[in-house]
């Protein structure tokens, strides 16, 4: 197995809107070993790899910066049809 590797991944998202420019950011962290590309084998599976990992890092770190994002917006700017439970 090659060497086990720890990378930090950061997801920024940058919303402009009145003039203001809002950057809701998101870190993370992906571990594992890297194979760039190639089939792990010897009984590791792909989701082993580091390569799988930053995706999947990327992957939550962006869903949770949207989020953020999104309960930002509603709270900034309601609207009569939200949900009242979703901007507290």
């Amino acid at each position: 197995m090659p060497m086990y590797e720890h990378q930090g991944v950061k997801v920024t998202l940058v919303v402009e809107v009145d003039g203001h420019r809002l950057a809701f950011e998101q870190t993370g962290k992906a571990t594992g070993a890297r194979y760039h590309g190639a089939d792990p084998q010897h009984g590791y599976d792909v989701t082993d790899t580091l390569e799988y990992c930053i995706r999947d890092a990327v992957t939550q770190a962006a869903d949770r910066v949207v989020g953020r994002a999104r309960t930002f917006l509603a709270r900034a700017y309601p609207i009569c049809t939200d949900n009242r439970e979703d901007t507290k």
